[in-house]
């Protein structure tokens, strides 16, 4: 993708992330505008557009110029008058926890959009962490290993809410039954065509076919390897910050440090595909 629009570019951290500066999102910025921020979030991974005033219905509209924008999310509630925007508020939910966003679903996200409403004077940074850069840095052995492999991703918690009814609507169905879905364990980026693991700790409970120890082990060894420092950025928020990565190659952790002060974020996401990878997976 080319384009002639020329964006102010800070970088995190050498390996993923960059701050945009000097846009107003709660406008409407031309298609060149757009199309040079898609440029930088596919470079990047995830982007920083710091000092917004954003209202839900203008976080949603900026994040409709990248795709179609999901409900808030299967299970938890959306925000009141606002289906699409999931509040993610400390008082309730604190994301303590590397994870990529709804895999526990067959089509995943395939960006999150959060902006930081109420923050704690110090703490409640966010990571993230760059899962294309940690495939690219396996030994050659281990990358043939993991490309043949299929991912089990699932959510005993939320699935025990659901039965209980809490499910709510995700791609225009009430979600009544939450089954285990198969992701390869290797994706490759529709976009880019490039590879990246697709695992996170949080929702995938096994690879198929290498249960029990061995399967576990393997989990393990690639979590402590896709989350060393060289693949990571840190990002301290501040009030008005929106912050939107590609859901499809990273995973983030919301750090909870910040004891009984109140930390509520809003998130909108994008209306993903199934993930293709080396592999066939259940459809």
């Amino acid at each position: 993708m080319t384009t002639t629009t020329t964006l102010d570019i800070q970088r995190v951290s050498p390996t993923i992330g960059a701050e945009v500066r000097g846009i107003d999102i709660s406008q409407s910025l031309s298609d060149d505008t757009i199309a040079a921020i898609r440029v930088a979030w596919l470079e990047h991974l995830v982007l920083f557009f710091p000092d917004q005033d954003l209202t839900p219905d203008q976080q949603v509209a900026f994040a409709e110029r990248f795709g179609e924008v999901t409900e808030g999310h299967p299970v938890e509630p959306s925000l009141e008058g606002f289906k699409q925007v999931l509040p993610i508020d400390s008082l309730k939910d604190r994301t303590n926890f590397w994870h990529t966003d709804v895999t526990f679903m067959s089509r995943p996200p395939t960006g999150s959009f959060l902006y930081a409403v109420t923050l704690p004077e110090v703490g409640g940074d966010t990571m993230w962490s760059n899962t294309r850069a940690s495939y690219d840095a396996l030994a050659e052995p281990l990358k043939r290993l993991c490309d043949e492999l299929v991912g089990i991703h699932y959510d005993p918690s939320y699935a025990e809410e659901i039965a209980k009814g809490a499910g709510q609507e995700w791609e225009g169905h009430q979600v009544t039954k939450l089954w285990p879905v198969e992701h390869p364990l290797v994706r490759v980026h529709p976009e880019t065509g490039r590879k990246n693991l697709f695992v996170n700790p949080n929702f995938t409970v096994a690879i198929k076919g290498m249960y029990g120890l061995q399967g576990a082990g393997l989990l393990r060894m690639l979590y402590d390897h896709m989350t060393q420092y060289e693949f990571i950025c840190r990002y301290r928020w501040r009030p008005g910050t929106l912050g939107f990565w590609d859901n499809r190659t990273t995973m983030h952790y919301g750090i909870y440090d910040y004891g009984a002060e109140r930390r509520v974020m809003h998130r909108v996401t994008l209306r993903g595909e199934r993930p293709s990878g080396l592999v066939p997976v259940a459809g």
